[in-house]
């Protein structure tokens, strides 16, 4: 029935549109002895069709792709790209469907290895890592016909960007506006501003309640009772923050509440979160509701302390670059020759910009954008050197990446080493980090590494190549921001590395990173030439 699809649903011709464009090969049997049959394809031509043994069900095998079709072919993103969307895909299944066996390989090489678990909990654990699960808290509501129940993490943790929320809707994976609008509200008073939660949720609805046909790809979806599913998505997520939800999550689990407590405590589980109510029998008296509000204030408002700490930490200005010999630029060697040959007065303004008094006018620094061009410059040196300079930590820190940023490490291993950075596996999806480049000020306790995964991940610096790209989302991330506030002599450190350069005019987006004012200009404003 079309007016209620229960299924995820599929296209016909999509198997016929696939082998058209690729070598394909598909058996299949529909009986438990062991018989089936066997269709393969060179782009349209079948080139096999025949009885083969198959257990039963289907199998299809997909190789070369658009081999016959190479204008589409250039149209595909590098080979790091697709396999983390082919990822993407992969994982949206196996974390709602916790009952699947998921084995996914590439290159021979296993990537992923899930078993059916005892409780969805597990699978989102096996999935996230758990190390964010300890961050989060279910989150539970009925009402009427719409049912929600999921896991949400807590104000005190949040991502950089919206590509750890997870949302399901009779089991499929969809990008829905109402849902994402209650979440966002929902969090709106309680987390900083350009920063999102980590969100895993499902919601429950009657079939011919949502139209599933309104997109090809099914990530889009039409609800007809748009604001029922937003005010229950929304109670379930306030409820779930402020410590009581209307139900229980509904799923097994391999022990009890109580147990699991016990081992998130010795794991190093916070007070705040160690502390929730239990729902198995014999559970003790539920933590009063303002205890938890004042809980997650607290942390909350320790979480913004750090953030603004860690903003103005000492700017990275350790770097050294090569003199460069003269230029032939006269316009360069005018400006490079003011700053360093004659006593120069040095200013900040609004702790973003940098102002120098020289002879004839004034010249004016942009710090994060000239500072962000001095790490890139010299960083691609770096690479090209292959002479990593490496600041060793005492303690090793471990960090637990999602798949998707495992997958960049794996790619990107050899980058790294050369940048300065001394990464190895620490097994499942964790890495050790046992150093960083030397003269990093802002490395937040692995924070900074954090930020430049999640930045490959989501492609936010271009570049002509990977390594590249990881040099200028390294660059921005570690460099100085505006509003810190600089010392007379790291402003003036600072303009001898810009200009040390190779092209101090531009950062690595391509924004100018100086401008000069003559005293011409300055006097045209208030018409004195």
């Amino acid at each position: 029935d079309l007016q209620a699809v229960q299924s995820y649903g599929f296209r016909g011709e999509a198997l016929a549109s696939i082998s058209s464009v690729s070598r394909f090969e598909m058996i299949s049997s529909e009986d438990d002895e062991g018989e089936g049959w066997k269709i393969a394809m060179d782009g349209k031509t079948i080139v096999d069709a025949s009885p083969a043994p198959h257990a039963r069900g289907t199998t299809v095998r997909v190789r070369d792709l658009f081999f016959n079709t190479p204008a589409r072919k250039r149209f595909l993103k590098s080979d790091l790209t697709e396999r983390r969307r082919i990822l993407e895909t992969v994982l949206s299944f196996a974390l709602i469907s916790p009952e699947l066996d998921v084995h996914y390989t590439e290159d021979d090489k296993p990537v992923l290895d899930l078993i059916p678990g005892s409780s969805w909990k597990d699978r989102v654990s096996a999935i996230l890592g758990a190390t964010t699960m300890k961050h989060m808290v279910k989150a539970s509501l009925d009402s009427g016909d719409v049912r929600v129940h999921g896991f949400i993490s807590l104000p005190t943790y949040t991502r950089a960007n919206r590509n750890h929320q997870f949302l399901f809707i009779n089991r499929r994976l969809v990008r829905e506006k109402t849902m994402m609008r209650a979440i966002q509200q929902a969090y709106r008073s309680v987390i900083p501003a350009k920063r999102f939660p980590v969100i895993v949720l499902s919601l429950e609805l009657p079939f011919d309640e949502i139209d599933v046909n309104v997109h090809p790809t099914k990530l889009e979806v039409r609800i007809r009772k748009e604001r029922q599913v937003f005010d229950a998505v929304h109670r379930a997520i306030k409820q779930a923050l402020s410590g009581r939800t209307e139900s229980a999550l509904g799923v097994r689990y391999s022990r009890d509440d109580g147990d699991q407590l016990t081992a998130a405590k010795r794991a190093g589980m916070p007070a705040y979160l160690s502390e929730m109510p239990s729902t198995s029998a014999g559970a003790k008296e539920p933590v009063p509701v303002d205890a938890y509000r004042h809980r997650v204030r607290d942390a909350y408002g320790s979480y913004l302390g750090r953030e603004v700490r860690g903003a103005h930490d000492g700017p990275q200005l350790g770097l050294k670059t090569e003199t460069k010999s003269p230029a032939t630029d006269t316009a360069e060697d005018e400006v490079k020759g003011k700053l360093t040959s004659e006593e120069s007065l040095f200013w900040q303004f609004n702790n973003a910009y940098i102002f120098i008094q020289v002879r004839g006018g004034i010249v004016v620094i942009d710090q994060h954008a000239a500072h962000e061009r001095i790490i890139f410059d010299t960083s691609k040196k770096r690479l090209a050197d292959e002479i990593p300079v490496t600041q060793q930590i005492l303690f090793p820190i471990p960090l637990e990446l999602s798949l998707a940023e495992l997958s960049v490490f794996n790619e990107s291993k050899s980058i790294f080493v050369k940048l300065g950075f001394h990464l190895e596996p620490f097994g499942g999806t964790s890495i050790l980090v046992r150093g960083y480049p030397q003269g990093v000020k802002n490395w937040s306790e692995g924070r900074l590494l954090q930020r430049i995964f999640d930045d490959i991940v989501q492609e936010r610096f271009p570049g002509e190549s990977h390594a590249d790209k990881i040099i200028a989302s390294y660059s921005c991330r570690s460099a100085i921001k505006a509003g810190q506030k600089l010392s007379i002599d790291e402003m003036r450190d600072l303009a001898d590395q810009l200009f040390a350069v190779e092209n101090p005019y531009s950062c690595p987006h391509g924004r100018p990173t100086i401008r000069r004012l003559t005293l011409e200009e300055i006097g045209s404003w208030f018409h004195r030439r």
